[in-house]
């Protein structure tokens, strides 16, 4: 790897993980005018907030009313109680251009127990890292190895519908963040809800997501042996491990609400001719390391078989200084076809991340 990219690469991944230098707290830099306090940094596991899926991507993460099916699991769990039958979802993120940043993720729903059960898995990935020391911080003279720095989760939920208009959904998550031999290791859980008013199309969505445990990084590359004598020929090599500091989850708060504007009995532009439909969905995520943000998208659909997305999210913080490129705009596109009495979908999306150029999400999704 280039040590231009692996600078580049090394950014990228601060950002990600939230760990900008200006992060507020103890031992941090003073705030000025120019940088203000914030809550950036003060958490773990901050890849738990990049929307999953190319319908998310492409709505700017303004989906926890309107979402459905196994990708629910990463949303709101609630929207999980959707699926009729066997469902999959799956799909690859390539983060921030050519930096090598690469995010997978998979899920299934399954209708049992007179609702839905579900499990899921999402990763990151920085790329391969070379390995450097002290004395040979441009990598080992004799060839030296690559490390990666990787973000996991898998959970496993359940979701039901209620009532006609209203469903819930809740799951457990297991969530390890690190590199080989020094990683940290937390429990969570969420829970959400969407609800159907009936009026003019309106549909509410909430959750809350990854309340849990408070965890501290643990390895071999945090242990030392260290010999202690008492002053005679007595020696003792005893294994010790570096205190580190106990790291919180990111908890985050969704709340959206969508309309069908055109396209069901229900909406407010009336039905139409039954081959476009349009939902416009307004959404505010609020969490303990970040401000809180604002999004707006549009979804229009031709005959239940073509999809062009678009939005906006306004992320109420300095991302795009320095930059002239845009921050938080996306659109993509979706295709839906019956196979076999299942529906198979492809989604593509495209978001401008600012100086880090762009996320591009393919995901690919069958059940019904």
């Amino acid at each position: 790897m280039h040590f231009p990219r692996l600078l580049g690469a090394a950014g990228a991944l601060a950002l990600v993980l939230g760990a900008p230098l200006r992060a507020q707290g103890p031992g941090g830099l003073l705030p000025t005018p120019q940088d203000t306090p914030n809550r950036q940094g003060t958490r773990g596991a901050n890849f738990l907030h990049l929307n999953v899926g190319a319908r998310m991507g492409a709505m700017a993460g303004a989906v926890a009313s309107s979402v459905k099916g196994p990708v629910a699991w990463f949303v709101n769990p609630a929207g999980a109680a959707t699926s009729e039958s066997f469902s999959f979802a799956a799909g690859r993120q390539n983060l921030y251009a050519d930096l090598g940043l690469a995010q997978s993720y998979a899920a299934i729903s399954m209708p049992t127990l007179g609702g839905v059960l579900g499990v899921h898995f999402n990763t990151l990935s920085s790329g391969d890292i070379l390995r450097t020391t002290e004395a040979n911080p441009f990598g080992e003279r004799l060839g030296g190895t690559n490390f990666q720095w990787t973000s996991t989760v898998i959970g496993a939920g359940y979701a039901k519908r209620l009532t006609d208009r209203l469903q819930v959904g809740a799951q457990v998550k297991f969530i390890g963040e690190g590199i080989p031999d020094a990683a940290t290791k937390w429990v969570a859980a969420d829970v959400g809800t969407q609800f159907n008013t009936g009026l003019y199309g309106l549909t509410v969505g909430g959750s809350i997501s990854n309340v849990g445990t408070v965890g501290k990084a643990n390895g071999a590359l945090l242990t030392r042996v260290v010999s202690t004598t008492d002053r005679t020929n007595f020696q003792e090599n005893r294994r010790v491990s570096f205190y580190t500091t106990g790291v919180e989850l990111p908890v985050e708060f969704r709340l959206s609400i969508a309309s069908d504007l055109l396209g069901s009995a229900n909406s407010l532009l009336g039905k139409g001719s039954g081959n476009n439909t349009l939902n416009l969905e307004v959404a505010v995520n609020e969490a303990t390391d970040f401000s809180t943000q604002y999004a707006i998208a549009a979804e229009y659909g031709y005959k239940n078989l073509l999809f062009v997305r678009g939005g906006q999210r306004l992320y109420n913080d300095d991302r795009n200084r320095g930059t002239t490129n845009p921050v938080g705009l996306s659109g993509g596109f979706g295709l839906r076809l019956p196979v076999k009495g299942r529906d198979v979908r492809f989604d593509y999306s495209y978001e401008s991340a600012g100086a880090l150029q762009n996320i591009q999400i393919f995901s690919f999704e069958v059940g019904r």
